[in-house]
């Protein structure tokens, strides 16, 4: 990603050139990062007698507003929650969409309270930070000189020396001499202009000026089919019969004022540009360059789910030729191919594994249509009876002697209608409810009631005193040991019938226990003397 870091300190620092790739490629906007200066010497007024916090407040914001549509925005302040703090510096809005960190940075405006120190060498290392790998520029502007005894002209220098990909620029507002040649000492060791701001209508300027220099050469796409309709299109600027950038409609890229072939198309979900158009271009100096270009638009498909002569929801399409995948894609979009003869497959549910062939023609859209057989959504809930405590186990259908579905407990299955029988697989409580009648209604729910009693586990010290609460297991029979834990001082249900439980790490005798429906058991563990 292209970068240009702003330092809203008030200075205006130095820009670093990008290297130029063989075959460019900018699919990332370009960035634009403000460090601000909230110290508090911010309340103190410019020469055309507006507050500095003011003008800057006023100015950054029509600045965030402008024309940046293809930038993405970050903003730093400093100095503006803790009043003797060299490490109050804070990101404000991380890099976003211009329309987002506007409103941000309004919200940031309207509460800001300048209070602190400047620590701009502190704030320069954040950014570095905040940029990782990414090169570009920075706007520092400020109304003072550093407070926190670092030196942000050494680390600039540092930075140039080590080749970080960084433009610092710099503004001063409202400075003195010494800080004037503080802040200046910053532009110049990073090879760039300082701006001077005394008024509101200079911090504009200086931002402009900054602007104009920081950015390159924008050059945006824009495709357009046969009847003027707007279309996504890619492709390449060739320069000497040697392509030098790769280039979409989808984005603002910064290339080299010249003369230039654009070729491009529409791509297909196949991976190839179809019929590509060709223009000749000459890319100006300053400014966006915007170029139409008018390609065919491809054929394409758009699948459709119907079940009982009505259009559903559907699923992912596959899509081959020759027994191959050649693509696939989402069933509510309509997508571009190349011409020919396909299979589409989809699988909505275990009920309806789908395919369809059509042949698809230049100019053309085919829809493919999926008519699946009839299914519904079924939920199912079982609760133990007189307590309501829902069993929270998966479930299973069976049907004629043959399991036909597992069912979730909590998203239900997609299942044909009919009678079934359904199953708790609950491992100390299976249960079976017969009959269970499934409709054609799109959506059912089902609430079945497990006879049962109840058990609760109580610890007891060896003096017969009460223990606190801890693990037990529980397993169903008297005898057998194929447990599992359970909490004791908690409520559980079980369906009638001969279970043990035995206590924690041995301590305590195994006791056998029975559950009668419909009544409450307190099962006693004491501990062994």
């Amino acid at each position: 990603m292209k970068t240009i870091f702003f330092l809203f300190t008030l200075l205006a620092s130095g820009i670093f050139c990008l290297p130029h790739n063989a075959i460019a490629q900018s699919n990332q906007p370009d960035a634009i990062y403000i460090i601000f200066d909230a110290s508090g010497s911010m309340w103190q007024k410019l020469k055309d007698g507006t507050f500095k916090i003011d003008a800057a407040k006023q100015v950054l914001q029509e600045f965030v507003s402008g024309d940046l549509l293809d930038y993405q925005i970050a903003f730093r302040a400093y100095g503006h929650r803790n009043k003797g703090d060299c490490r109050d510096s804070e990101l404000i809005i991380p890099f976003a969409e211009p329309s987002i960190a506007f409103g941000k940075l309004q919200a940031f405006m309207e509460k800001v309270n300048p209070t602190g120190k400047t620590p701009i060498h502190y704030s320069l290392m954040q950014t570095l930070d905040d940029f990782s790998d990414r090169r570009g520029n920075i706007i520092l502007i400020s109304d003072g000189e550093e407070t926190c005894d670092a030196d942000p002209c050494e680390l600039v220098r540092a930075w140039q020396n080590k080749n970080v990909n960084l433009k610092v620029h710099v503004v001063g507002l409202g400075l003195e001499k010494k800080a004037r040649l503080a802040m200046k000492c910053i532009s110049d060791a990073a090879g760039t202009e300082y701006y001077d701001a005394g008024s509101v209508t200079e911090l504009a300027d200086g931002l402009k000026k900054i602007k104009k220099k920081a950015v390159r050469t924008a050059l945006i796409i824009r495709g357009k089919d046969e009847s003027g309709q707007k279309i996504r299109i890619q492709g390449t600027l060739r320069q000497d019969g040697i392509d030098k950038y790769q280039v979409t409609s989808n984005g603002r890229y910064r290339v080299e004022a010249g003369e230039y072939l654009l070729q491009a198309g529409v791509t297909t979900r196949n991976g190839n540009l179809y019929q590509p158009a060709s223009k000749k271009i000459s890319v100006a100096e300053d400014g966006n360059n915007v170029v139409e270009l008018q390609v065919v638009r491809p054929p394409s498909v758009k699948a459709k789910f119907v079940q009982q002569g009505k259009e559903v929801r559907g699923a992912q399409v596959r899509v081959y030729q020759n027994g191959q995948e050649v693509f696939k894609f989402r069933w509510m979009d309509q997508v571009f191919v190349d011409p020919g003869s396909y299979e589409f497959r989809s699988n909505p549910n275990a009920e309806n594994e789908l395919a369809v062939t059509a042949t698809v023609e230049h100019g053309k859209r085919v829809d493919v249509v999926f008519n699946l057989i009839h299914t519904v959504k079924a939920h199912f809930k079982m609760v133990a009876s007189g307590s309501g405590i829902r069993f929270r186990e998966n479930y299973q259908l069976w049907q004629d002697g043959i399991k036909k579905y597992n069912v979730h407990v909590n998203n239900g299955a997609v299942v044909l209608p009919g009678t079934y029988v359904l199953r708790l697989t609950n491992k100390l409580s299976p249960y079976t409810a017969r009959g269970i009648i499934i409709t054609d209604a799109a959506k059912q729910n089902f609430e079945i009631e497990v006879p049962v009693g109840h058990f609760t586990v109580r610890y007891q010290n060896s003096d017969g005193t009460p223990a606190a609460n801890k693990r037990c297991f529980v397993a169903p029979s008297a005898e057998g040991d194929n447990s599992h834990h359970k909490n004791s001082g908690q409520k559980y249900p079980l369906i009638p019938g001969t279970y043990n439980v035995v206590g924690w790490r041995g301590e305590y005798d195994r006791v056998v226990f029975k559950i009668v429906q419909g009544e409450d058991v307190e099962v006693i563990l004491k501990e062994k003397p």
